[in-house]
């Protein structure tokens, strides 16, 4: 049997699923795409932990906009937190280029453009629906990253945490989090020094 014919029943028999399935794309091999070497994802495992991971250009954002776009053909709702905002496109239908045409003529997959339902959430005073939070409830992670700390200024903010933590102190608003900042600034530096 040769290499490719291989390939194509152990990818075939890999993704091969009861239930609905999204496409997410084409096996390749050698740097080749095989026909008929459909890569899918079960959606009854769309409730579970997943992982992205590659670097920048390796398709992260699109895989999960294609991965959003099939759940939301299923009626599957789809919350996404997109800081940069990526993956915002998904709202508007795409557009077919040369790119898109010859990637469809190689992996024997369809491209019909069709835009999604989308409601977008904010922070601030942008359009869309505004997403009330507390502090607390947003961590030290995604407050620095819409701060856009550097990673000294993610570790103070981290360590207001840490402090509020372990002392029981509800960060409820911003106010709160200033107040805490001013106070381990002041009086109780040599405290905070001492522990953390």
């Amino acid at each position: 049997m040769a290499k490719q014919d291989q390939f194509l029943q152990k990818v075939n028999e890999g993704y091969s699923f009861k239930g609905e399935s999204a496409i997410m794309g084409i096996g390749v091999l050698d740097g080749q795409p095989v026909n008929g070497a459909i890569v899918k994802l079960p959606l009854k495992t769309m409730n579970r932990h997943g992982l992205i991971a590659g670097a920048t250009g390796t398709g992260k954002t699109k895989t999960l906009q294609v991965i959003a776009e099939a759940l939301s053909d299923a009626s599957v709702p789809v919350l996404l937190m997109d800081i940069k905002g990526d993956l915002s496109g998904i709202a508007a239908a795409g557009t077919i280029n040369d790119k898109i045409t010859d990637r469809c003529q190689k992996t024997g997959i369809e491209y019909n453009p069709a835009a999604f339902p989308v409601e977008l959430m904010s922070l601030s005073d942008e359009k869309g629906v505004r997403l009330r939070a507390t502090v607390s409830e947003f961590g030290p992670i995604l407050l620095s990253k819409i701060l856009g700390l550097n990673d000294t200024q993610e570790g103070v903010v981290s360590m207001i945490f840490k402090y509020c933590d372990d002392n029981k102190m509800a960060l409820l608003d911003l106010k709160d989090f200033i107040k805490t900042l001013q106070y381990i600034s002041n009086e109780g530096k040599s405290a905070i020094e001492k522990e953390y």
